[in-house]
Formats: structure tokens, sequence, C-alpha cells
């Protein structure tokens, strides 16, 4: 992790962990995490941002952790965005599971 991705603020907003794909792929937050400025998707009148990767709902926002107070987790998870490129989290449409 370079010194000045050490200071580089992130927007808990546009960042998500899917607890789906995190149960998967065995805790691996590298497979667990993605970046998203799309929409999110009402579920029963709730917004949700969907999971690239798995097509599921089951995400949470950098910001609801944080908001939830689980300052632990929260530093984990950025500590891991820091340490990699943004483009290691924005899933291709290559990486997606075929939704029925």
């Amino acid at each position: 992790m370079g010194l000045l991705s050490a200071f580089r603020k992130i927007d808990r907003k546009r960042w998500f962990v899917c607890s789906t794909c995190m149960t998967e792929s065995r805790h691996d937050e590298l497979k667990s995490v993605f970046y998203s400025e799309g929409p999110p998707v009402l579920v029963l009148g709730r917004p949700w941002m969907k999971c690239p990767r798995c097509g599921g709902t089951n995400t949470r926002s950098f910001q609801e952790i944080k908001d939830e107070g689980s300052e632990a987790a929260i530093w984990g998870l950025e500590r891991i965005v820091k340490k990699y490129p943004r483009r290691q989290f924005e899933v291709s449409p290559a990486e997606t599971k075929s939704v029925n």
C-alpha cells in the first residue's frame, strides 16, 4: 500500500460487500467487495444494491457498516480497498453469473 493511498478518501456509499459472495468465496474480500455507481434496486420498497457477481441483493454499503458502528469491519474493508486499484473491484460482465 502506497503512502498516498493511505490518505485517499473512499466514497462509502459506492463501495459494497456482498454477504452471499463472502460465504461462497470462504470470506475472500477480493471476491466479495465491489464498487458500483449504478442505481439501487427496489425490493419491498427498500433500495438495495444488486451484486454484479451473484445477482443477489444481500449487500451492504460501507456507509451502512460505518453507521452500524462496526469500526473494525469498516477499517479492514477500507484497507483492502486502498491496497488494490479500484478496477480490481469493478466486476466485468464476464465475471457475472447468469441469474435465471
